[in-house]
């Protein structure tokens, strides 16, 4: 991967979470998680959400449903994700939450 990739990933990593973070019930589905990330200029594909989610899940940060028949994904952040999204942990892969 690119450092130039790599960067936009660890930038929509954050952003991620962010918004699950600030979402009433700590959870957006896949589509919704698509605008936020255009809202920032980084727009990305149904998978490239999908591929972020998933490492966001395999590293403890999210969990994902997903729901049978209409192929959406609910994201939804854990303890360990409200951590990094409020700048309490520094984490290798996510850029570090500024101050808000």
């Amino acid at each position: 991967m690119s450092s130039m990739a790599k960067l936009v990933s660890e930038h929509k990593r954050l952003s991620i979470l962010l918004a699950l973070n600030e979402s009433a019930g700590f959870d957006l589905n896949d589509s919704i998680i698509r605008d936020v990330l255009k809202m920032y200029s980084l727009k990305s594909s149904r998978d490239q959400v999908r591929t972020e989610l998933t490492w966001l899940e395999q590293q403890g940060y999210v969990t994902i449903e997903k729901l049978g028949q209409s192929d959406v994904w609910i994201a939804k952040i854990t303890h360990a994700g409200i951590d990094v999204a409020e700048g309490n942990v520094v984490v290798h892969g996510i850029k570090r939450a500024g101050l808000r």
